[in-house]
Formats: C-alpha cells, sequence, structure tokens
C-alpha cells in the first residue's frame, strides 16, 4: 500500500431504527427514531491523515456494499460491526419470481479479500460474532475461518454492568504499544466471549478471554475487538484520550502500514 495515501477503511454497521410503543391509558402511539452509534469512530478519525472511513449503516448493505470484488479491493481494511450475517447475506425483492443466482456472498467475498491481502476486523457488539440469542450467526461461517477466534453457536454476550478494563497480554504488539494503558481511565461494559484459536495472538484480555487478538489469513492480517467502540458497552472508552490514536493505529496495522 502506498505511504502516500491514508488507509482507506470500509466500516459496516453500528445503527439502527429504534421503535417504541407507548401504552398511556387508552392510547396507543409509537415513536420511531434513528440512533447513529457509527458515529464516535467516524468523528473520532474525520480529517486525519492516516486514515479514511466510509460508514455503511447496516439498512443499506444491499444498495451500498461494493458488487464486485474489484470494488471491494479499493478498500484497505473492512470493519463489521453490529451488523449481522443476515443483513450480508440477504438480498432486497425475496419474492417469487425469483432470478437465480440471488447475488455474491458477502462473507466469501470478505473472506477472499483478505486473503489477498486486506485487513478484517471484527468489533464486538450484540450483532456481532454470535450476539444476542445467537442471531449475529458468524459461528461456521467465512468470517469465523479467518478471524484469530473461534465463535460460539449461541448467545454469546457477557455483561458486566459494574465494569471491567481489559488488561493487555502483549504491550509490544504494534496494536497496543505506545500506550500509557497503566494510567488510563475507561471503563467497559461487556463483550462477546469468544475463544482463541491456536494460531491466534492474544494481545489483550478480561480474566480467560479474549479481547484484542490478532491473526493473519492468506496474504491479509486480521483481529478482534470483543467489546464496542461504542456505547453501551464500550461504555467510556470513546472519551479516552488515546482512542482516536489508537482506532488509526489498529486499521493502519491492518493494512499493513505500521
Amino acid at each position: 500500500m502506498p505511504a502516500s495515501r491514508p488507509v482507506n477503511v470500509l466500516y459496516i454497521g453500528d445503527s439502527e431504527t429504534v421503535i417504541n410503543r407507548y401504552a398511556v391509558g387508552a392510547d396507543v402511539f409509537e415513536q420511531a427514531y434513528f440512533n447513529d452509534n457509527g458515529q464516535y469512530l467516524r468523528n473520532a478519525l474525520a480529517g486525519r491523515e492516516d486514515v479514511t472511513v466510509r460508514h455503511i449503516i447496516p439498512a443499506n448493505v444491499p444498495a451500498e456494499f461494493p458488487a464486485t470484488d474489484e470494488d471491494l479491493a479499493a478498500y484497505d481494511v473492512v470493519i463489521f460491526s453490529d451488523v449481522g450475517s443476515n443483513t450480508m447475506l440477504f438480498y432486497p425483492g425475496l419474492t417469487p419470481p425469483y432470478t437465480y443466482p440471488l447475488g455474491r456472498d458477502r462473507l466469501k467475498m470478505v473472506a477472499d479479500f483478505t486473503r489477498n491481502g486486506g485487513g478484517f476486523i471484527m468489533v464486538g457488539g450484540y450483532l456481532s460474532f454470535a450476539g444476542v440469542n445467537g442471531i449475529a450467526r458468524y459461528h461456521a461461517s467465512p468470517i469465523e475461518a479467518i478471524l484469530p477466534v473461534s465463535i460460539l453457536p449461541h448467545d454469546d454476550r457477557v455483561e458486566v454492568v459494574e465494569g471491567f478494563r481489559f488488561a493487555i497480554d502483549d504491550p509490544e504488539h504494534p496494536i497496543v504499544a505506545g500506550f500509557d494503558w497503566d494510567n488510563a481511565r475507561f471503563t467497559m461494559c461487556g463483550y462477546n466471549r469468544v475463544t482463541l484459536k491456536p494460531e491466534g495472538h492474544l494481545i489483550a484480555s478480561a480474566g480467560s478471554d479474549p479481547i484484542i487478538a490478532a491473526g493473519q489469513h492468506g496474504s491479509g492480517r486480521t483481529a478482534v475487538f470483543a467489546t464496542d467502540f461504542a456505547p453501551h458497552w464500550g461504555g467510556d472508552f470513546i472519551r479516552w484520550d488515546g482512542y482516536a490514536d489508537f482506532w488509526a493505529g489498529l486499521l493502519c496495522w491492518l493494512a499493513g502500514a505500521k
């Protein structure tokens, strides 16, 4: 990757439309609003010279995700965060009369992208890894195959309402090197439980559970951040003064630029 340009990141996930129903005596009404959790990473990295980010919200995946391998190869790193495998696989108009095939398998596209030298990271959340009630469904998928961790086949959430701090297991790894972790002040509130593969490299953990791990798939680099970079699991991590530099550095490492 030429050093003269920033790392080009495709970020998928982290938004939803929330619908609330209110019952007030005899009256019932609904309210809807858009929740944009992608703002935290986008805003932190906005204007940087080393990283540029294109964010696709889950609802726009069918229309905006790159249609070809060549289009996807325009990016250096792909992020999946809080976007389930159904969203990545389904195509609109799944009603008769059908046209076959339905379309490209986007999970396989990302696996191929990584094998050919791209970077990939999955970040934790209710629709990452296995997810709430297991509905993210990345277990036994092409995405699990490229990650440095194995994914559970059932609900993998660990809610830590009292808060936790992950421990740094390899302080010399480029992803975490250079930060004063001992004096970093932030609290996380949950993560997805995954297990380190034999070939995976453990960088940070919570007890016996990997939080940050890295690996290799073909010519590409992969990583996981099993907690979130947005609330609620992300706690006040977003206010840590090293937040932007940490994510920029991690993404540059995935792209092979660090």
